[in-house]
């Protein structure tokens, strides 16, 4: 993009100390680490509450005399002026969807005007098939299947008809026969190919209706939550990392109020404008939340000042992390970047939340093998709730997947154990009196004792037993 963080994001002064990365997380500064900022009187912070701030991120259009004209951010060392009271939210979160069983809410989302079998006939006579007569029911019945497909998975689709036992699938077999299953999926089309624009840069242009209608279904069917966040998530195909790349909002329950499937780094839907194309992708699904002051997260491949900016002229407040080594400080439309020392070191910028108000965190210390009790800043408090929504959102589709895994900072469960291997001698052999004379391996790596007690490596190995020993834990390993 035409802009980049170097024109948006503070200069280091020296007030500002310098924070360095740490491989442990101890208590001492870990909370506190932009404590060292303060904040300068004289003039020069005066001309920064005057300096002009842009309205807007400047478009592509002005080319370099737009970036000429930027205004270079004048930043202070001090905390966000909301200072955990986070602005009111005058929106509201509820179901718009009054319904009896799954299936009601289900053909909300995927409704009557989606299952339109026009074009796949038209395109079926085009090619010579003028006998397909696809009906609405046939329809249904396809993307049943397919869906039962998704989660009874067989190498090929022929498969679920075989009159193998074992593999023939009732469920599939008895509700259409498979070579009219083939038929629709080789005809199916949602847009006439005659009717399209070849100036049409959308690579999904034969899909969009499909992809609008449900867009348009998923938000009516839900008033969105206060907290949302945007990621990315691969619908794979075949086998990871096999798939389509989705752009998603979802909210903090999982729910996924809009999406956008990646189309390149050259966006595919129009010009990029000076936010980048990720920054266009934030601007793109938030449309429909603008002046009700929702606060959404994400991660620092969308996160940039101007981008933030942007959000707040729009009455959205935005956080996430980025790039940049900084402390607390805030410019003049109350945009803060706080630094934290955790494992490593961590940039928050926000519109809505800074340093406080602190509250405690513990993390795994490797030094003392305890968990410790660290100060965590208000903006990483809020980011390890709420931005992982688009995962819970993944898992869901997922189904399969037992484990959730969230965005955020690491858990604060200390790390697993290590298994200790052990030995396989069967104690007839173990305890019973023989032939345990040590042996010298020829081997050039050592093995691991086998004793409980002992963690150190030998090249000995005992014949009766088999087992690797240390020739001290002989008689230990060999006593009930």
């Amino acid at each position: 993009s035409g802009s980049s963080d170097e024109e948006w994001l503070p200069v280091q002064t020296g007030a500002s100390r310098e924070v360095g990365s740490s491989s442990d997380s101890e208590g001492e500064e870990s909370g506190n680490v932009a404590e060292g900022v303060e904040a300068e009187e004289g003039d020069e912070a005066d001309e920064g509450d005057e300096a002009v701030e842009p309205e807007g991120p400047p478009s592509r259009a002005q080319g370099k005399k737009a970036k000429e004209k930027s205004v270079r951010n004048i930043w202070k060392a001090k905390d966000n002026q909301f200072e955990g009271d986070l602005p009111p939210f005058v929106g509201e979160s509820k179901m718009n969807v009054e319904v009896a069983d799954p299936i009601d809410f289900f053909m909300h989302l995927f409704t009557q005007d989606m299952i339109k079998t026009h074009n796949t006939n038209l395109y079926a006579v085009q090619k010579g098939k003028e006998k397909l007569a696809l009906t609405s029911e046939d329809f249904k019945t396809f993307h049943g299947i397919n869906m039962v497909m998704s989660y009874v998975r067989y190498p090929r689709s022929r498969m679920y008809w075989s009159s193998e036992i074992g593999l023939h699938l009732e469920l599939i077999a008895d509700a259409m026969p498979v070579n009219r299953f083939e038929q629709i999926l080789s005809y199916m089309h949602f847009v006439d190919n005659y009717s399209m624009d070849p100036k049409n840069a959308d690579r999904f242009v034969k899909i969009r209706p499909v992809l609008d209608a449900l867009t348009e279904t998923f938000q009516s069917a839900l008033d969105p939550e206060e907290f949302q966040s945007v990621d990315e998530m691969m619908i794979t195909y075949k086998m990871p990392p096999w798939g389509i790349k989705v752009w998603v909002r979802a909210g903090s329950s999982g729910y996924m109020y809009n999406f956008e499937p990646y189309q390149g780094p050259a966006g595919g839907r129009g010009e990029i404008s000076q936010l980048g194309m990720a920054g266009d992708v934030v601007m793109c699904l938030c449309q429909d939340i603008q002046d009700k002051n929702y606060k959404v997260f994400f991660d620092n491949f969308f996160c940039t000042i101007p981008l933030l900016q942007a959000l707040e002229n729009q009455g959205i407040y935005g956080t996430g992390t980025c790039r940049r080594s900084v402390s607390v400080v805030t410019n003049a439309q109350n945009i803060t970047v706080t630094c934290w020392l955790d494992s490593s070191v961590i940039h928050m910028a926000s519109s809505c939340n800074g340093l406080s108000p602190t509250d405690v965190a513990q993390r795994w210390s490797k030094k003392e093998k305890q968990m410790l009790n660290i100060q965590r800043p208000f903006s990483m408090k809020l980011y390890n709730q709420h931005m992982g929504g688009a995962s819970i959102a993944r898992a869901l589709i997922n189904a399969g997947s037992m484990k959730i895994h969230t965005r955020g900072r690491p858990s604060a469960t200390p790390p697993r154990a290590k298994r200790k291997a052990v030995s396989k001698a069967p104690p007839e052999i173990q305890y019973t009196p023989g032939n345990h004379w040590p042996q010298l391996k020829e081997a050039i790596n050592a093995s691991r004792c086998q004793d409980a007690a002992c963690t150190r490596r030998t090249k000995y190995i005992y014949v009766q037993c088999h087992v690797a020993l240390c020739p001290g834990c002989f008689g230990n390993y060999h006593r009930k």
